[in-house]
């Protein structure tokens, strides 16, 4: 294998936003690669986490890579193929041991799951990746809160709403709550805080930029880097290149010609270059024949969708090499499978390194038989069907279409007949005919036009963006210009193909307010990056002079493709007038645009003419400083445009990093003066800059200087309207500035003294001088030099008497002695303590037993000794678990080795003496005294790592562990479970017990106590307490929705019947007494249990009920039944069948209408609310509907067509019903399948 190029790859966060509002991932791809990137230490504490990667840009070889670092650090780490995750997918992994994930399930530690990949295990079967993720879940079900979970995709194959929301269903993730320990802990009970990432996270995996490119050429051996970026861009290849896969070919083919071909042939020549037989080893196997083996392999797994593929003599899943190769003798299909198109073996499985290479040797292997007219019908049979009236294209041979219209004329007709977007989906388009791809453009754009198309992410369609289709897209944008989507495609084509006549007619879209924000986008970058500076500044002037309020995003746009000098920086300056609002929190990439122009801006000399770097600080300040400010004295930075205080830093910054002087004129000193007062008065915009500045500033003795001088001015003016003299250090000094000064500036500021003009300006010079003074220990050779520097001016010298014998005001003299008598009560209690410490050690040290078993204490007492090592154990910070304190070994490098063990005996005393008060009994008091703390301590030394240690407990010790069970922080110890299974009635008892004490004390607010942890963290004692909760819930109800849907997870999760919850949730429904506020709740259990029968009940009492009451029923019920953001779903399924789905589906549209849904597609954060749930969970139930397989989803979506509730939706639905009927298209195929068909096709062309 060839070695791996050390790229440190970089991911992109993808807004909440994106995902909520169902925005097509693919149509957005670019616009998401701005914002600030992120590296792997950044993704570390993710629990939950998706990883979106184009094809080739090397997201498998990424995964695989942070799994094996993670392992060498010795975590928990493990990497396999979501393909091979089935009920036992242990053997599976390729990195981790079964061993160690079986070790990790009985632990208590995390672990770091990278699941790849979705869209491979799509090519299996449409539902394939439900299948895994269950079973992934189901298997690490009891410890997934202490799972990370890593998943990739392409951007196509994630689904963000229906994939999302099986993540959250399947893989919850409850962010456990932390507390205060050590100093910080309160006396009796700590404050407790949830500050971990909740949710499911998604990232782009940045492509390779020109540096990585030139980085990765390197290693490869190329020497002159800049020549083949040149080539590169000349021939179109760039947007490939940025894939690691290709530009692996692209480096290959430009080793051995020094020139750049189509696709294809780099392709081509890549292959062959991987199948030729290594140099210096004995040829068993030639070329050819290795083209034609790997082809046989390559439509085997193709057509089986089984991606593994076995060596010869093994066994298990896979490809049977040997059974496809049957001709074939071992040693040649050895010889084949080693070579560099398949990967290293595993388990002795190989698969290929690349799916592009797989699917250009399974087009070939097609193509070849396609050449024989005998059995052009059986191959189109593969690749084209009709089902349920519909012709379609089969998806598990469509990946291989974009390259077979390249080699067939009538498959070329057929495929694009019917799905022209084929065409962006990879292969090599422009080899094709140029009357060809007009037309197939022409058909792509009326597909768009009629919604029945999406167009494809950019590096599709920089497959078919030519020069030559600059006629065609005239006339299209002439036909189709006011359809926003149909100009967000083309648009893109402009950009791409390098249109030039072509970008002029999108100028008018661009400036357009009324039109789309993405067909804006793509407007302006073609009009900014095709047709040149002048016509992007011309754009720009009239978007500037139109007074209309220009959108952040379509500003980003603007400021990336603008040319680096003077008249885009007057240009941004101009925008920024009537830029919209800023939002904190929103991701719009204006910043990150910003922040490049600053990077690309030409450091020029300080004589120059043009100075467009100072130009634009000058004008980020002018900004900064309007009204109305943050603060009126302190902090005059502008309220509305304090976002910019962060590029005008980053410019600030690239000026002091140069030495321009220009760092000395008034508005970069003015950035420097007042960026500590934002961050003083709460804001963080500044911080990313304020390290690095930390150590500029002071390192340039003048500017450190300069910026002390001014920041002097400034406090004096904000001071005009006061009496109040700026003549002291401290009244600039306190905030923090950049500037400083150390033992080097004494003689500097000591000069200040007699050479500043102004009196005030020598005092305050004088304070500065002393401070340093002071600071270094007042040396007496500083002293004599200090009152020399004084001499001869009265009033320097009686302030330097004071400052020497300090002779303050009253005021100020009680505040010194008081600071003088703290500083000694802090030096002796500092000294105290740590001589106490010191005899704390030696006491401890010469008698042990004083912390195993302390004298003169009730049963139950800590002692001060066992909590100050306590204290000593757990640290000051923030705890998550009760039982923290347990590491006793960390006591043994300052107390020794008997201390600690001591420590550890005498906390294994304690807990049994201890007697924890559970809730039940003291009315619901949460107070957590320390020596519970200390108990759980050493309830958690004697459970051991693996929870057994309590086990061999008598009945008697283990029911007293048992009642500590419920005073830990997050959930559960980990400990319970083994011993309950130990002790199943006594655990019982008590946790019931204390669940139903809950049911029977909870008021209209949530306790968050035994049912909210049996929920999240104790999955397994469902089945136990189902029936009880049952019964409880039977007879009294719940207190609060909280109680209900909580007991309803229990019962569902406990396998209790769906005859039984039904009975359960219809007597609810229909006594007179269940409390208004829970109805909607027991009638989505009942719909949940027994559709048939509960969904007309709903009908009836929507329809009862007027607007907006009805509507708010229908937000509570949907949730309750869906889920939401706070809450799970139900979960019989029995809902969950065409028929029903439909139904719920048009009720909840015709009660929660989508012309009142919010708006979230804006960007800007949202609080979610049960509205925000309901439309989720409304759009979720056609999800649900449209998962479903089988004809009969078909025909329930085909009738939303014609008659859904809101008519604007009746397009979208007959789409949906086409996409059913061509994921039904699929069928099974067996190996033996496969060789059939292989068999018949080769035997044909031997004939």
């Amino acid at each position: 294998m060839i070695g791996a190029v050390p790229l440190i790859r970089r991911f992109t966060p993808i807004s909440r936003h994106y995902q909520d509002a169902d925005v097509d991932l693919e149509n957005i791809w670019t616009i998401l690669d701005r914002g600030k990137r992120l590296e792997w230490g950044s993704l570390r504490d993710a629990y939950r986490c998706v990883i979106l990667a184009d094809a080739g840009a090397g997201k498998t070889f990424e995964l695989k890579a942070e799994a094996e670092r993670l392992a060498a650090r010795g975590r928990n780490a493990f990497f396999i193929r979501i393909e091979d995750i089935d009920e036992a997918f242990g053997a599976a992994f390729e990195v981790g041991k079964p061993e160690a994930f079986e070790a990790w399930l009985a632990g208590t530690g995390e672990a770091w799951f990278f699941l790849d990949s979705v869209d491979e295990v799509r090519l299996e079967a449409p539902r394939a990746f439900e299948t895994a993720i269950r079973a992934f879940a189901s298997r690490i079900h009891d410890a997934r809160q202490r799972a990370h979970v890593y998943i990739s995709s392409r951007p196509y194959a994630w689904r963000s709403r229906i994939d999302g929301a099986l993540i959250e269903e399947l893989l919850p993730y409850e962010p456990p709550v932390r507390e205060a320990t050590g100093d910080e802990a309160e006396p009796e009970v700590s404050a407790a805080k949830n500050d971990a990432k909740p949710g499911l996270e998604l990232f782009r995996l940045a492509p390779l930029d020109p540096d990585d490119i030139r980085i990765f050429a390197g290693h490869r051996g190329v020497s002159d880097a800049d020549a083949l970026i040149e080539a590169l861009e000349r021939t179109d290849l760039f947007v490939i290149a940025q894939l690691p896969f290709d530009l692996e070919d692209i480096l290959a083919v430009w080793g051995e010609t020094g020139s750049l071909d189509s696709r294809l042939a780099v392709l081509e020549r890549g292959l062959r270059r991987r199948l030729a037989p290594s140099a210096g080893r004995l040829v068993t196997l030639s070329l050819e024949k290795a083209v034609e083996g790997a082809r046989r392999i390559a439509i085997a797994t193709t057509l089986t969708g089984e991606a593994n593929i076995q060596m010869p003599g093994a066994s298990g899943g896979g490809i049977d090499a040997v059974a496809v190769l049957h001709d074939w003798t071992i040693a040649e299909i050895l010889e084949l499978l080693g070579r560099g198109v398949f990967t290293d073996a595993i388990y002795k499985m190989v698969r290929f390194r690349h799916r592009e290479s797989r699917e250009l040797l399974a087009a070939q292997e097609l193509a070849g038989a396609l050449a024989n007219p005998e059995l052009h019908a059986k191959i189109e049979a593969l690749l084209f069907r009709e089902v349920y009236g519909e012709a379609v294209v089969v998806p598990r041979t469509r990946p291989l279409l974009p390259w077979l219209i390249l080699f067939d004329e009538r498959v070329r007709d057929r495929a694009l007949a019917l799905q022209p977007e084929i065409i962006t989906e990879g292969g090599d388009p422009a080899r094709l005919p140029i009357e060809v791809r007009k037309r197939i453009l022409r058909d792509l754009v009326e597909r768009i036009a009629t919604g029945d198309s999406r167009g494809g992410d950019n590096s599709a369609i920089a497959r078919i963006a030519q020069p030559d289709l600059t006629d065609e897209t005239l006339a299209l944008l002439g036909a189709y210009g006011d359809n926003d989507d149909v100009i967000f495609f083309l648009g893109r084509l402009v950009w791409q193909g390098a249109m030039a006549v072509a970008a002029e007619r999108l100028s008018p879209v661009a400036r357009d307010p009324d039109r789309g924000i993405y067909a804006r986008i793509v407007s302006t970058r073609a009009v900014s990056t095709i047709g040149g500076a002048d016509a992007g500044r011309e754009l720009w002037s009239a978007l500037n002079a139109s007074g209309v309020v220009l959108p952040r995003r379509l500003l980003g746009e603007l400021v990336d493709g603008a040319p680096p000098d003077l008249a885009s920086v007057d240009l941004l300056l101009a925008s920024l007038e009537t830029v919209e609002s800023h939002e904190r929190f929103e991701t719009t990439g204006l910043s990150q645009a910003i922040r490049s122009l600053i990077d690309r801006l030409p450091l020029t000399s300080d004589t120059a003419p043009e100075r467009p770097l100072v130009r634009l600080i000058e004008g980020l300040a002018d900004f900064l400083a309007r009204e109305p400010h943050i603060q009126r004295r302190e902090c005059k930075i502008s309220e509305i445009f304090r976002w910019l205080m962060a590029p005008a830093m980053h410019a600030v910054e690239r000026l002091i990093v140069s030495r321009s002087q220009a760092c000395f004129d008034p508005a970069p000193l003015a950035v420097l003066s007042q960026a500590p007062a934002l961050r003083h008065w709460g804001a963080s915009e500044e911080h990313e800059h304020r390290t690095k500045l930390n150590k500029l500033v002071p390192r340039w003795t003048a500017l450190n200087d300069a910026l002390f001088w001014h920041t002097v001015a400034m406090v004096r003016e904000a001071r005009e309207d006061t009496d109040k003299p700026v003549d002291d250090d401290w009244t600039v000094s306190w905030m923090g500035h950049f500037w400083a000064f150390d033992e080097p500036s004494f003689s500097r500021t000591l000069g200040w003294t007699r050479t500043r003009d102004l009196a005030d300006d020598r005092s305050l010079a004088l304070s500065r001088t002393f401070r340093t003074y002071a600071q270094n220990r007042r040396p007496r050779s500083w002293r004599r030099l200090l009152w020399r520097s004084v001499g001869g001016d009265p009033i320097l010298e009686s302030k330097l008497k004071t400052l020497m014998r300090p002779m303050a005001s009253p005021e100020r003299r009680r505040w010194r002695a008081n600071e003088r008598k703290w500083a000694q009560r802090r030096r002796r209690r500092d000294e105290n303590e740590a001589a106490g410490r010191a005899a704390l050690v030696a006491r401890l040290k010469a008698n042990p037993d004083l912390v195993r078993e302390p004298a003169g204490l009730e049963p139950g007492q800590m002692s001060w000794d066992q909590a100050h090592l306590l204290q000593s154990v757990e640290g000051d910070g923030m705890r998550i678990s009760r039982g923290a304190g347990s590491k006793w070994q960390m006591l043994i490098p300052e107390f020794g080795e008997a201390v600690a063990v001591a420590f550890r005996d005498g906390a294994q005393l304690h807990w049994r003496a201890y007697r924890p008060t559970l809730r039940s009994e003291n009315g619901g008091s949460n107070s957590i005294p320390y020596a519970l703390i200390f108990a759980m301590a050493g309830l958690e030394i004697e459970s051991g790592d693996d929870g057994r240690g309590l086990t061999q407990l008598g009945n008697d010790d283990a029911l007293h562990a048992l009642h500590y069970v419920f005073s830990e922080l997050n959930g559960f110890p980990h400990w319970l479970e083994p011993l309950y299974r130990a002790h199943p009635e006594a655990g019982f008892d008590l946790i019931w017990g204390e669940t139903r004490w809950e049911l029977a004390n909870s008021g209209a607010k949530p306790m968050h106590y035994m049912l909210h942890d049996l929920v999240y963290h104790a999955p397994w004692l469902h089945a136990a307490l189902a029936p009880s909760i049952h019964d409880w819930l039977s007879e009294h109800g719940a207190a609060n929705g909280d109680c209900l849907r909580h007991g309803c997870t229990i019962m569902i999760s406990g396998g209790l019947s769906t005859a039984s919850l039904a009975a359960l949730a219809r007597r609810r429904v229909e006594d007179a007494t269940t409390p208004a506020n829970q109805f909607a709740s027991w009638l989505a259990m009942w719909v949940d249990c027994a559709p048939d029968a509960a969904i007309p009940v709903l009908d009836a009492h929507l329809e009862s009920l007027s607007s907006p009451d009805d509507a708010r029923f229908a937000e509570e019920f949907v949730v309750s039944l869906v889920g939401g953001s706070y809450q799970s779903g139900l979960s019989t399924s029995a809902w969950k069948s065409p028929q029903f789905l439909k139904a719920l589906y048009v009720l909840m549209h015709q009660h929660i209408r989508s012309r009142e849904d919010l708006d979230r597609a804006n960007g800007r954060v949202y609080s979610p609310t049960t509205r925000n749930d309901a439309q989720d969970a409304r759009n979720s139930l056609f999800n649900l509907l449209s998962a479903i397989p089988g004809e009969a989803t078909y025909r329930e979506i085909l009738t939303l067509a014609e008659d859904h509730p809101e008519p604007s939706y009746r397009v979208h639905m007959r789409r949906r019903a086409y996409a059913r009927a061509v994921e039904d298209s699929d069928r099974e195929w067996s190996l033996t399948d496969a060789l059939i068909l292989s068999g018949q096709m080769r035997r044909k062309a031997a004939n």
